[in-house]
């Protein structure tokens, strides 16, 4: 009798087709332990680079498989298991997100073997239970023409026996021989995917302070689970630990936020788009503002809501790699990114397409009525060039299975079938994009205003921009005022008054030199700070000639004090080699000071993982930087930082150099004899207050921001170990510390001092 064979091709077929790359395959493995009601699931990676030797192995707390489960849904080509029923998990009553079957073919794309250990859930803690432990040897599998052909065969291995009573719940898939090795490469692109498995926790919880105004909601619906639900979290260790997370940083240094709920059935959508505390500080014009419209097919939906971070400027260079890779907007089907969309390469919303056009207007908003307070002044402006790309973009879409039925996903589970529901979807986030668009072009221009008002104000802006004048004249001016002594200096040329157009000439010089002075105070910050990087790259490399030079400064002290022990060595020539050993100790502490400092800034180490730093540690390592000249002036420096205080999750060289930075001002202002002194203390709300406070030169704080502007300094001598003079210490720890929202001013001193300069750490 003739009968449907299956070859056992069919795996690698199904798998290359179903699973597109590795780590889908292991968000898949992952969305099984979620189905199966698990809290918790670990993944842990072992000499990956290694096909022979690598395993990767993948822990959940689920409610685990009995034999037969594990014969009926994984071992069954196409079971229907999970479509049965109600098709919701069977302890938290969860929406399932799989249905394919898709588990085996993932275990099948990543490895050749497999073992299952899993010990299944059960209320009545009365009732035996029976561990599972299976095995499958995809190479054995494979050697068969058919399925039928594996009987009797190693292939497939299934035992059980009952478990003690006390036995934790869960599953143990364990998966030996890789299918490739992986590449630091392929690992690290691995990881940038991994910290988006599901949807990052700052976009899930707004930190409190992050806006000002209430949100549109206070946590986004990501999945349709039970409220008894204790949440589903997801650990990478081994070699799959993905090491930093900026997702705090992009919260606390973002400009805007942009909200969207989409839930209402009836077709109402709100959007909330709102500046950021930062930016309201920066911005006293900027305001939040909501928008509702209706849905031009409520019928279909998707019904979801949406919370997007803006960031207008570049990321600081240690995160602009982590950032450039986490930017765009990320898609989550019941908490469980749905690849390509927000990667690099994906460009679903169109916002590269048009940033790269410099497009001129806002094609999604052309028939939703929008009342901003817009003036028809406004709407004559460039206001729609302020498009940005993607990389601007830190954001997520929260769709469950139940508001977004209408979204069918393809067939390699990456990315939905371009149709009607989801053009609906990518409508509605473009809206939010663009109402952002127009609300920051809003902010901006209202600010515009405010400062040209200023300007013509009598003794306004104007005034204080240019001292040199005496009368506050505005930039055009000047250049006018120039302009015309140069015409008069080439009349009295024409005359022979070579002494009256000398003087002209000069008074003009005079003119430009304002102008020039002004201009130079607006060098772009972030432009000084590029350059200073590149200084910090060949900072680097040197580390390596200092301890080169330190090594030679001993190999010549050792040879000294060997030629001074010669007995036939004249006494005068025994002096002048006693001088020489003295001065060449002096610059041997002084090459090893430098060089433990810069090992401590600039070594792979020191930027290598972020954490929570001890600030009384940080302190003394930017004082051992200054204790050496500290000594020469007789300066006292007293750290009372509480041990127990931490800061952010940070690299221990950013806080070193927000130290010494700190130290180096303090050391110059002392005096001879002077005293410097660091406390700190935990505010209220959590956040923490380090103050660095010092005796000798005082800084009134009404008049401490002009410090903060690149090039301000006190003084004209440079030291090259202060950096005295050259007035880049403060603006460079201020944007420092604004990468983790925190902020650094002048303030009133202590007793007994004379500078104060406060930094707030937020909690």
């Amino acid at each position: 009798m003739a009968k449907f064979t299956v070859d056992t091709h069919l795996f690698r077929e199904l798998g290359e087709l179903l699973v597109g790359r590795d780590s889908t395959a292991l968000v898949e493995l992952i969305k099984n332990a979620y189905d199966a009601d698990a809290s918790s699931v670990v993944i842990y990676g072992e000499a990956l680079a290694d096909a022979d030797r690598g395993f990767i192995q993948v822990v959940d707390d689920g409610i685990g498989m009995t034999r037969s489960t594990f014969e009926a849904g994984f071992l069954r080509i196409a079971s229907r298991s999970k479509d049965q029923g109600s098709r919701v998990s069977r302890r938290y009553r969860r929406r399932f997100t799989g249905s394919k079957g898709i588990g085996r073919l993932a275990a099948h794309k990543l490895a050749r073997f497999m073992t299952v250990h899993s010990v299944p859930w059960q209320p009545d803690a009365g009732q035996a239970r029976q561990v599972l432990d299976a095995s499958i040897d995809w190479d054995v599998v494979e050697s068969h023409e058919t399925l039928d052909d594996l009987d009797g065969t190693a292939a497939i291995r299934v035992e059980s026996t009952v478990v003690p009573n006390g036995a934790a719940h869960g599953t143990v898939i364990a998966l030996r021989r890789l299918r490739r090795r992986w590449t630091s490469t392929e690992l690290g692109r691995f990881l940038i995917e991994a910290q988006t498995f599901t949807p990052p926790s700052v976009l899930v919880h707004l930190p409190d302070g992050v806006i000002m105004t209430p949100s549109l909601f206070t946590e986004p619906l990501v999945r349709d689970a039970a409220q008894e639900d204790p949440g589903f979290h997801i650990e990478l260790e081994g070699e799959f630990n993905p090491g930093d997370d900026y997702w705090q940083n992009i919260a606390q240094s973002a400009d805007w936020v942009v909200e969207i709920d989409a839930l209402d059935k009836s077709g109402r959508v709100e959007y909330l788009v709102a500046p950021t505390k930062k930016t309201t500080q920066e911005n006293p014009e900027a305001q939040a503002k909501t928008f509702t419209i209706s849905r031009a097919d409520k019928e279909v939906g998707p019904f979801f809501q949406s919370r997007i971070l803006v960031r207008l400027g570049a990321a600081a260079p240690q995160i602009s790699r982590w950032a450039e890779r986490a930017s765009g907007l990320r898609v989550f089907m019941e908490g469980f990114r749905v690849l390509p969309y927000g990667e690099p390469t994906n460009d679903w919303l169109g916002l590269d397409a048009d940033y790269r056009r410099r497009s001129s207007s806002l094609a999604s908003l052309k028939d939703v009525a929008v009342d901003d307070n817009f003036t028809e002044q406004d709407r004559g402006r460039d206001w729609a060039l302020s498009i940005l790309g993607n990389n601007s973009y830190f954001g997520a879409v929260f769709l469950t299975q139940a508001n977004a039925a209408a979204l069918r996903t393809l067939v390699n589970r990456e990315g939905f079938v371009p149709e009607r529901a989801f053009d609906a979807l990518t409508d509605l986030v473009r809206k939010g994009i663009d109402l952002s668009t127009r609300v920051r072009a809003s902010a901006r221009y209202a600010k515009d205003a405010r400062f040209e008002r200023d300007e013509r104000r009598p003794g306004g802006l104007a005034a204080s921009r240019f001292p040199g004048t005496g009368s506050g004249e505005a930039l055009e001016d000047v250049l006018t005022r120039a302009r015309a002594l140069t015409g008069e200096a080439r009349r009295l040329v024409a005359l022979g008054d070579i002494n009256g157009a000398a003087a002209k000439v000069a008074e003009a010089a005079t003119q430009v030199e304002i102008v020039s002075s002004f201009e130079g105070k607006q060098i772009s910050e972030r432009a000084m700070l590029g350059v200073l990087a590149s200084v910090g790259t060949q900072m680097a490399a040197f580390v390596h000639e200092i301890n080169s030079l330190i090594g030679m400064a001993e190999a010549v002290d050792a040879s000294l004090v060997r030629i001074r022990e010669n007995p036939s060595l004249p006494r005068t020539v025994g002096r002048e080699l006693a001088r020489l050993q003295s001065d060449l100790g002096t610059l041997r502490r002084s090459l090893e000071r430098q060089a433990s400092y810069l090992l401590d800034i600039v070594t792979p180490d020191s930027r290598r993982r972020r954490v929570r730093q001890s600030l009384s540690d940080r302190f003394d390592a930017g004082v051992r930087l200054v204790r050496h000249l500290a000594d020469q002036r007789g300066i006292s420096i007293q750290n009372d930082i509480p041990r127990e205080l931490k800061s952010p999750p940070m690299f221990p060289a950013e806080l070193s150099v927000v130290f010494s930075n700190l130290l180096t001002n303090a050391v110059k202002a002392a005096g001879t004899g002077g005293k410097i002194r660091a406390r700190a203390e935990t505010n209220t709300d959590g956040s923490i207050t380090v103050v660095v406070e010092n005796t000798g030169v005082a800084v009134d704080p009404l008049d401490g921001e002009r410090w903060f502007g690149p090039f301000e300094s006190s003084t004209t001598e440079v030291d090259p170990v202060l950096g005295q003079g050259m007035g880049l210490g403060l603006p460079i720890t201020r944007n420092l510390l604004a990468e983790y929202g925190a902020d650094i001013q002048f303030v009133n001193p202590g007793p007994g001092y004379a500078t104060a300069l406060q930094v707030v750490f937020p909690h």
